[in-house]
Protein backbone atom coordinates (compact mmCIF):
# COMPACT_ATOMS: atom_id res chain seq x y z
CA UNK A 1 0.00 0.00 0.00
CA UNK A 2 1.13 3.28 -1.22
CA UNK A 3 0.87 6.00 1.55
CA UNK A 4 0.83 9.41 0.54
CA UNK A 5 1.97 12.36 2.52
CA UNK A 6 0.09 14.42 4.86
CA UNK A 7 -0.65 17.58 2.43
CA UNK A 8 -1.07 15.18 -0.81
CA UNK A 9 -4.13 16.70 -2.64
CA UNK A 10 -5.96 14.46 -5.81
CA UNK A 11 -7.21 18.05 -6.22
CA UNK A 12 -3.70 19.54 -6.52
CA UNK A 13 -3.83 18.70 -10.59
CA UNK A 14 -7.00 19.87 -11.03
CA UNK A 15 -7.11 22.13 -14.01
CA UNK A 16 -10.13 24.07 -15.11
CA UNK A 17 -10.28 23.00 -18.65
CA UNK A 18 -11.08 19.37 -17.52
CA UNK A 19 -14.28 20.36 -15.77
CA UNK A 20 -17.61 21.72 -17.50
CA UNK A 21 -18.44 25.02 -16.30
CA UNK A 22 -21.52 25.69 -14.18
CA UNK A 23 -24.17 28.08 -15.32
CA UNK A 24 -25.50 29.56 -11.87
CA UNK A 25 -28.99 31.60 -12.15
CA UNK A 26 -30.43 32.02 -8.48
CA UNK A 27 -28.83 32.70 -4.99
CA UNK A 28 -25.21 31.61 -6.28
CA UNK A 29 -24.93 34.93 -8.23
CA UNK A 30 -23.85 36.70 -5.01
CA UNK A 31 -20.22 36.79 -4.53
CA UNK A 32 -20.72 37.05 -0.63
CA UNK A 33 -22.63 33.08 -1.13
CA UNK A 34 -20.36 32.08 -2.95
CA UNK A 35 -17.34 33.41 -0.36
CA UNK A 36 -19.96 31.71 2.37
CA UNK A 37 -19.62 28.19 0.42
CA UNK A 38 -16.45 28.22 -1.27
CA UNK A 39 -14.33 30.65 0.90
CA UNK A 40 -13.43 32.53 -2.23
CA UNK A 41 -15.44 34.15 -5.08
CA UNK A 42 -14.73 32.39 -8.48
CA UNK A 43 -14.39 34.01 -11.44
CA UNK A 44 -17.67 34.53 -13.70
CA UNK A 45 -18.97 35.32 -16.88
CA UNK A 46 -22.39 36.87 -17.82
CA UNK A 47 -24.69 34.57 -19.64
CA UNK A 48 -27.75 33.32 -20.91
CA UNK A 49 -29.82 30.00 -20.58
CA UNK A 50 -32.28 29.25 -23.58
CA UNK A 51 -35.73 27.65 -23.30
CA UNK A 52 -36.06 28.05 -19.52
CA UNK A 53 -37.43 29.97 -16.75
CA UNK A 54 -36.92 31.35 -13.72
CA UNK A 55 -39.31 30.70 -10.37
CA UNK A 56 -40.44 31.25 -7.14
CA UNK A 57 -40.80 28.32 -4.93
CA UNK A 58 -43.96 27.54 -3.17
CA UNK A 59 -44.54 25.34 -0.50
CA UNK A 60 -48.01 25.94 0.30
CA UNK A 61 -48.78 29.51 1.40
CA UNK A 62 -44.66 29.76 1.72
CA UNK A 63 -42.51 30.99 -1.13
CA UNK A 64 -38.44 29.75 -0.79
CA UNK A 65 -36.25 32.62 -0.76
CA UNK A 66 -34.38 31.01 -3.64
CA UNK A 67 -35.09 29.94 -7.23
CA UNK A 68 -35.59 27.26 -9.67
CA UNK A 69 -35.35 27.01 -13.13
CA UNK A 70 -37.53 24.86 -15.27
CA UNK A 71 -37.48 24.54 -19.37
CA UNK A 72 -40.41 26.48 -20.95
CA UNK A 73 -39.99 27.26 -24.88
CA UNK A 74 -38.98 30.44 -25.51
CA UNK A 75 -37.85 31.88 -22.32
CA UNK A 76 -34.28 33.32 -21.25
CA UNK A 77 -32.65 32.97 -17.75
CA UNK A 78 -29.94 35.29 -17.43
CA UNK A 79 -26.56 34.07 -14.98
CA UNK A 80 -23.51 33.45 -14.86
CA UNK A 81 -20.86 30.31 -15.95
CA UNK A 82 -18.48 29.63 -13.40
CA UNK A 83 -15.30 28.11 -15.40
CA UNK A 84 -13.01 27.56 -12.64
CA UNK A 85 -14.59 25.22 -10.05
CA UNK A 86 -12.20 22.48 -8.41
CA UNK A 87 -14.11 19.10 -8.14
CA UNK A 88 -13.78 19.50 -4.20
CA UNK A 89 -16.47 22.73 -5.09
CA UNK A 90 -18.11 21.72 -7.28
CA UNK A 91 -19.18 18.76 -4.83
CA UNK A 92 -19.80 21.60 -2.17
CA UNK A 93 -22.52 23.11 -4.58
CA UNK A 94 -24.08 19.69 -5.33
CA UNK A 95 -24.67 19.63 -1.84
CA UNK A 96 -26.18 23.06 -1.20
CA UNK A 97 -27.92 22.85 -4.02
CA UNK A 98 -29.65 19.85 -2.38
CA UNK A 99 -31.91 16.77 -3.60
CA UNK A 100 -34.71 18.44 -5.17
CA UNK A 101 -32.77 19.64 -8.34
CA UNK A 102 -30.70 17.57 -10.52
CA UNK A 103 -27.65 18.53 -12.25
CA UNK A 104 -27.72 19.09 -16.31
CA UNK A 105 -26.04 19.76 -19.16
CA UNK A 106 -27.08 22.88 -21.44
CA UNK A 107 -25.89 25.30 -24.22
CA UNK A 108 -25.26 28.39 -22.22
CA UNK A 109 -24.66 31.71 -24.17
CA UNK A 110 -21.44 33.76 -23.39
CA UNK A 111 -20.21 36.53 -25.46
CA UNK A 112 -21.89 35.60 -28.60
CA UNK A 113 -20.59 31.83 -28.43
CA UNK A 114 -22.67 28.89 -27.17
CA UNK A 115 -21.06 26.49 -24.81
CA UNK A 116 -21.89 23.68 -23.14
CA UNK A 117 -22.37 23.62 -19.23
CA UNK A 118 -23.72 22.21 -16.06
CA UNK A 119 -27.34 24.06 -14.45
CA UNK A 120 -29.07 22.65 -11.75
CA UNK A 121 -32.75 22.21 -13.00
CA UNK A 122 -35.56 21.37 -10.49
CA UNK A 123 -36.93 17.86 -10.62
CA UNK A 124 -40.18 17.33 -13.25
CA UNK A 125 -42.03 15.78 -10.13
CA UNK A 126 -41.64 18.58 -8.15
CA UNK A 127 -43.22 21.20 -10.74
CA UNK A 128 -46.00 22.11 -9.40
CA UNK A 129 -44.35 23.86 -6.78
CA UNK A 130 -42.93 27.04 -9.49
CA UNK A 131 -45.22 29.58 -10.04
CA UNK A 132 -44.46 33.42 -10.52
CA UNK A 133 -40.83 35.03 -11.13
CA UNK A 134 -37.72 35.14 -9.03
CA UNK A 135 -36.04 38.48 -9.38
CA UNK A 136 -32.28 38.75 -7.97
CA UNK A 137 -32.74 42.35 -6.83
CA UNK A 138 -36.02 41.61 -4.87
CA UNK A 139 -33.76 39.10 -3.13
CA UNK A 140 -30.90 40.37 -2.54
CA UNK A 141 -33.50 43.50 -0.80
CA UNK A 142 -35.40 41.79 1.21
CA UNK A 143 -33.50 38.05 1.74
CA UNK A 144 -29.81 37.91 1.17
CA UNK A 145 -28.76 39.60 4.74
CA UNK A 146 -31.33 36.45 6.77
CA UNK A 147 -29.97 34.26 4.12
CA UNK A 148 -25.96 34.94 4.94
CA UNK A 149 -26.72 34.87 8.90
CA UNK A 150 -28.19 31.17 8.25
CA UNK A 151 -25.64 30.18 6.04
CA UNK A 152 -22.98 31.27 8.46
CA UNK A 153 -24.47 29.32 11.08
CA UNK A 154 -24.95 25.77 8.90
CA UNK A 155 -21.77 26.00 6.55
Amino acid sequence: MKVQPASFSPFLFYTPSSMPPLFVYGTLLFPEILATLLNRVPHHIESTLIDHRRFAIHDGPKVRPYPAIFPEPGAVVSGHLLPDLSPRECQILDAYEGADYAKTTGQVKKAGQWTEAEVYIWRADKRGQLRDSWEPEYFQAHHLGTYLRYLALVA
